[in-house]
């Protein structure tokens, strides 16, 4: 398969991992899209050594296993200060036990929203399938 195509293939798996990802979050599904695009743009007319334009392409598929196995999503129930979070059987068996309650905001904005006086506990649910 040819580098273009691979690219494109590429493409088309993190916009779905995206889609998947961030299921009823519009705000997050328009910057993932934005970011990707920009990504993908900036990176449009490489050439150059094999390895380098290889490397490119391993990175894709990094992000894209970052997007499918390395982020959950949770949701702010501000009244009782926690992050709710359903952790899919994907998810658990590439996590540390001990950092299943760990918690980052992706963004600024998310950690503003968080009360000040400190992180919100984290309640995780194992989703069965």
């Amino acid at each position: 398969m040819s580098y273009a195509a691979r690219a494109l293939s590429g493409y088309r798996r993190l916009f779905r991992a995206r889609k998947a990802l961030f299921q009823n979050d519009e705000r997050a599904l328009r910057e993932s899209a934005l970011a990707i695009r920009s990504e993908f743009n900036k990176n449009r007319l490489v050439t150059g050594p094999a390895e380098h334009v290889e490397g490119l392409l391993a990175m894709i598929d990094d992000a894209e296993d970052m997007l499918r196995h390395g982020i959950v999503q949770g949701e702010l129930n501000k009244e009782r200060n926690v992050v709710e979070v359903k952790i899919q059987p994907e998810h658990e068996m590439r996590m540390e036990p001990d950092s299943i309650t760990h918690l980052d905001p992706i963004t600024s904005e998310t950690g503003d929203r968080m009360d000040p006086s400190g992180k919100p506990e984290v309640e995780v649910t194992r989703v069965n399938r």
